[in-house]
């Protein structure tokens, strides 16, 4: 009962049982009173607590789904950045089939794919990023179709005028020497054509239809063939070993013209190849599509 205090006896080892500790009943008054205050403080913060329990699972939950889809958003940029790089090369095939087809291209230029941070911070702004990548492509996919459909009716409206444009390589090599400026001696000279490398008596084919205009022997080509092909656009090939052609042959694409070699001034066997419209030299790499 309470006030009543609470004797706990022990047994000696002559088996007579003494007093071993005196609990006050005040103090086991009060140990149930915590015990029940406890348990009503238990009862009443029970929906706090459960609250709190469910707002940690949803937290770790929407933690686990916001790095899901970090990843997925990630994954889909590289998806995105690889079809962004495939479009390119349609975009250079497509620049130069403007080439053949207008005397003054436009080539539309491809920016590079971005790359986008991993922090949660920029989730928003690399989702953003993606959704406008993902338009650019829709929008560059949809340009370089009409574009090509555009160029194909221009092709086959001009069938005969593209089997005079220079389309194909005269040889296949590495390019020693590109076009454009480049360091000669103590200065620099413009280089304009580009010297491709083959070895001494590789055939040399004409890259379009045409007329030979000149064979002969030029100051630093050396042995040298020029063919004139339609609308303003002529072809010449230097440093060459043997001539097939003479001057007023007719060629067809195809046609072996000449065999590479070293004569005129050359540091090693190759072929200097150029291409000039109106008598300006150009970018033969515009002319070479194959």
């Amino acid at each position: 009962m309470p006030g009543a205090n609470y004797v706990i006896y022990r047994r000696t080892k002559d088996g007579l049982l003494c007093r071993w500790l005196v609990i006050p009943g005040w103090l086991s008054a009060l140990v149930l009173a915590l015990i029940v205050a406890g348990a009503v403080h238990l009862v009443l913060r029970a929906p706090e607590m459960a609250s709190m329990w469910d707002l940690k699972r949803r937290v770790s939950e929407a933690r686990t789904q916001r790095s899901q889809w970090r990843k997925e958003l990630m994954a889909m940029q590289v998806r995105l950045g690889d079809m962004w790089r495939e479009i390119e090369p349609v975009a250079t095939f497509n620049g130069k089939l403007s080439a053949l087809t207008s005397p003054d291209p436009q080539v539309a230029s491809l920016g590079a794919p971005f790359a986008a941070g991993l922090g949660y911070a920029g989730q928003q702004h690399l989702s953003r990023q993606l959704a406008d990548l993902a338009r650019s492509l829709l929008e560059e996919t949809a340009f370089q179709q009409g574009r090509q459909r555009q160029l194909a009716a221009i092709l086959r409206a001009r069938a005969l005028e593209f089997a005079a444009k220079p389309s194909i390589w005269p040889v296949h090599g590495p390019i020693n020497s590109p076009f454009g400026y480049r360091y000669s001696g103590p200065g620099r000279e413009f280089h304009k054509g580009i010297d491709i490398g083959a070895a001494v008596g590789t055939p040399i084919k004409a890259p379009a239809d045409g007329k030979v205009t000149w064979v002969g022997y030029e100051s630093g080509y050396g042995l040298m063939v020029v063919l004139e092909h339609r609308h303003g656009v002529s072809t010449a090939y230097a440093h060459l070993k043997e001539a097939m052609v003479n001057e007023g042959d007719d060629v067809v694409r195809g046609k072996v013209i000449a065999y590479t070699g070293m004569s005129g001034r050359s540091t090693g066997a190759h072929l200097h190849y150029e291409v000039r419209v109106n008598g300006q030299p150009v970018e033969p790499l515009n002319y070479m599509l194959d």
